[in-house]
């Protein structure tokens, strides 16, 4: 039975405020100890979305850091996908944009992967679907970590939290690719209409036209499904049912970080702006449930499903489903799988 505390976002006012909320939390997991180089992991949104975390709130866990005798960096890694975050350098550029700065936050900001995402430290994690998993080199030299997450809906996972944060947002251009193979999608030559649009957007140039159908390369493709939505006939479409394995993958994926720190991470999940999709989206869609609040523990798994069952439970007070419906994908499947590799408990204790 682990411990997750929550903060809950009615009784935010004047008083109490989320930094607040934070500054409340942060003792009850922190790992730090003085002299640690402290890896703060956030997501800082695709360009062209707002709702990611607020920069405000992570110059809070800066402050905290410091206050506790660590030296915190700011980080994030690179994607697979086209967008302003496929390199170091646009990824930092996109992350000044939406607010991210050294002024801002009292830390700087790196990029964990390096420049092209290919910075990295092979960890075996020994799971069932997958033996090693590559981290991102600055996360996994750190010595200790606080992850910050923004729980949502997702098309994969049906929501990312602390686990997805972990198994996709640490890891470097092979992990993430590796992690996504099970989602390579196919081409349906009868609703293939030859117009290349799938071809212009592919970063991995994967995509060819053969006899005027498109055709995708399957051993070089990274499982990145940009073409998918490319496509305007529907002609591009990723296996039945492969976010099963793809989240099974996802939770070994988390391993790798939490075996590179032994373990020395706090969690923190902000349950605010609950959007359908991913920050990686360049926009953002309204929010499918009310605030939640804030919740924190050492466990990526209990707060993982504390934050689900606190969603759900909202959900349901304003007489609408679960988070399950958003994407018709169930959610807890990387859950209950990150608990059975032991990488925490189902079980937990809300204070």
């Amino acid at each position: 039975m682990t411990e997750v505390y929550f903060e809950d976002a009615k009784k935010i006012g004047l008083n109490s405020t989320q930094v607040d909320q934070i500054i409340r939390l942060f003792p009850k997991i922190s790992p730090v100890k003085k002299g640690d180089i402290v890896a703060i992991k956030i997501h800082p949104g695709e360009y062209g979305n707002t709702t990611y975390i607020r920069p405000v709130l992570v110059k809070t866990i800066v402050d905290l850091v410091k206050t506790a005798g660590g030296i915190p960096f700011v980080t994030d890694t690179t994607v697979l996908y086209p967008s302003k975050r496929f390199n170091a350098v646009e990824a930092l550029e996109t992350a000044a944009a939406n607010g991210f700065t050294h002024a801002s936050m009292g830390a700087p900001i790196i990029c964990a992967d390096g420049i092209h995402g290919t910075d990295s430290i092979s960890i075996n994690v020994e799971g069932e679907r997958i033996q090693n998993i590559n981290v991102a080199s600055a996360i996994a030299n750190a010595d200790s970590m606080i992850m910050i997450s923004h729980c949502k809906g997702h098309p994969a996972s049906g929501f990312g939290g602390a686990i997805k944060n972990l198994g996709m947002g640490c890891v470097d251009k092979v992990g993430k690719a590796k992690i996504h193979a099970p989602g390579i999608p196919e081409v349906d030559s009868e609703k293939c209409v030859g117009c290349g649009d799938c071809i212009d957007c592919c970063p991995w140039n994967v995509i060819s036209l053969v006899d005027g159908k498109a055709k995708i390369d399957q051993k070089k493709c990274k499982g990145e499904t940009a073409c998918m939505s490319a496509c305007k006939y529907g002609a591009i479409e990723s296996p039945e049912d492969y976010f099963i394995p793809l989240q099974e993958m996802l939770a070994e994926g988390a391993m790798g970080p939490v075996k590179a720190l032994d373990s020395k991470i706090g969690y923190i999940n902000w349950i605010f702006d609950l959007t359908p999709g991913c920050d990686c989206f360049n926009f953002s869609a309204p929010a499918f449930s009310k605030d939640v609040g804030i919740l924190a523990s050492n466990d990526p798994v209990a707060i993982d499903k504390a934050s689900i069952d606190l969603i759900n439970k909202k959900m349901h007070a304003d007489n609408k489903k679960c988070i399950d419906d958003v994407w018709g994908i169930d959610p807890v499947i990387h859950v209950k799988h990150a608990a059975k590799i032991n990488m925490g408990y189902l079980d937990y204790t809300l204070l």
